[in-house]
């Protein structure tokens, strides 16, 4: 057995996964904590030692379960929870005084090619956008052929969005006109078009993807066979102005640890999908975690 665990914005994971000869990663336990590691970042762009000390107890959590798998190795890795911050070797050295674990810090780059790696076995096709919006970032990565043909990494997730934009919990019809403006100028800013590189269709990673999935599932009372329209974005973000409260309902119904990242996720998406013309969604349960475990391993010389 093999495990990771996923220090990202707005929630710590620990993911095992068994590896089968032949079939390739199996996921066996996954864990997470909803920490908001980015709220503990004040202006100056330092963690305070709040954050540091939440990160440090779920940290040690993970280490305890671990420790009753001794065969179980562990590679534990940060996105822009820590990759963002001015203090980052200060909280890594405490991590590894006070956990027992030494984190690698991917680079935005990293983050999307590894998000690639990880959902490349679940994608329908050769072509299409990979779209990975995570709580403090958003990775994109175009790919033709079964190969990425670009990739960026925008400094903006859904988490991040949601400080930026709204005061309370659900947006105001203000606040929503707030989010879809940032989100698109953040993604302009990153890559202003597919610069000749296929868009669709979308491929969804992450949570906000698989939140958005299954809310289309309760609303259409089935599952999309081969992905939904990205209309539906445009949908929830209506329904978000005409119908907060219903729309609030259904959130708590499916992803209540999400009820405040929802939207400005969605925001992304939606953006996302009009600049780069993505007109379909698929979504991959695989991602960054998936990609991180089989390059560690592929760099070993284990047999995928």
């Amino acid at each position: 057995m093999y495990s990771v665990i996923d220090i990202g914005s707005n929630t710590v994971r620990l993911a095992i996964y068994r590896l089968d000869p032949g079939s390739g990663l199996t996921s066996i336990l996954n864990n997470k904590y909803t920490v908001g590691l980015a709220a503990y970042v004040d202006k100056s762009g330092a963690m305070a030692p709040e954050g540091t000390d939440r990160l440090v107890e779920v940290m040690g959590r993970f280490r305890a379960a671990l420790d009753l798998l001794p065969g179980c190795e562990c590679f534990p890795f940060a996105t822009a929870s820590l990759r963002n911050i001015t203090n980052r070797e200060e909280v890594l050295e405490s991590v590894r005084e006070r956990a027992g674990f030494d984190i690698r810090v991917l680079s935005g780059y990293e983050e999307a090619m590894l998000d690639y790696r990880g959902a490349v076995r679940s994608m329908p096709g050769e072509e299409g956008l990979l779209v990975d919006v995570g709580g403090g970032s958003t990775e994109l990565v175009f790919f033709r052929a079964g190969r990425a043909a670009a990739a960026r990494s925008v400094p903006l997730g859904s988490l991040s969005l949601f400080n930026k934009c709204v005061a309370g919990i659900i947006p105001t019809a203000s606040e929503l006109a707030a989010l879809k403006a940032e989100a698109r100028r953040a993604l302009l800013s990153a890559l202003s078009d597919s610069q000749g590189c296929p868009a669709q269709p979308m491929c969804g990673v992450g949570g906000t993807a698989r939140g958005v999935l299954a809310l289309y599932r309760g609303m259409a009372g089935e599952p999309p066979k081969e992905g939904y329209g990205t209309q539906f974005f445009l949908k929830l973000l209506r329904q978000a102005q005409d119908s907060p409260k219903k729309l609030t309902r259904r959130i708590l119904k499916i992803a209540p640890e999400r009820i405040h990242t929802m939207l400005p996720g969605v925001a992304l998406l939606s953006a996302a999908a009009e600049i780069y013309g993505s007109r379909t969604v698929v979504t991959s349960p695989y991602g960054v975690r998936e990609g991180y475990l089989l390059s560690v391993l592929e760099g070993r010389g284990v047999r995928i």
